[in-house]
């Protein structure tokens, strides 16, 4: 499992004015954009995932992975976690030394995470 964790959760809530009302704000930020990158991460693989050949027989993807793609929301909203629960997700993810990788999650988070912090940013400077 890959974890990223983006801290700095201090200087945000110093830079809020209102303290409850922002971070309801934030949480609101946290959800938008954990969704975003669930969507974001089921669209890769949708044009990643075509299907795989075992020796000469093609077989069509069933869309485990893509279906087991769930956002969990927690610590009152302020962490969103997006992780596909099949065991074999790294593998297709990061690859082996059998096949090439086909990242999915990876380049949706590089998307949307300068996005969450843009809309951070303009929280605090409201």
């Amino acid at each position: 499992m890959v974890k990223v964790k983006i801290e700095g959760l201090e200087a945000v809530t110093k830079g809020l004015k209102s303290k409850k009302a922002d971070m309801q704000k934030v949480s609101d930020l946290v959800k938008k954009h954990g969704a975003g990158l669930s969507d974001k991460t089921q669209r890769n693989m949708l044009s990643q995932y075509r299907g795989h050949f075992e020796g000469n027989k093609f077989v069509k993807p069933t869309g485990a992975t893509r279906r087991s793609s769930v956002v969990q929301i927690e610590d009152n909203g302020l962490t969103a976690k997006v992780q596909p629960g099949t065991k074999y997700f790294p593998y297709l993810e990061y690859g082996t030394r059998f096949m090439a990788a086909r990242p999915t999650l990876g380049p949706a988070f590089r998307i949307e995470a300068p996005l969450f912090q843009g809309d951070v940013k303009k929280l605090i400077e409201e």
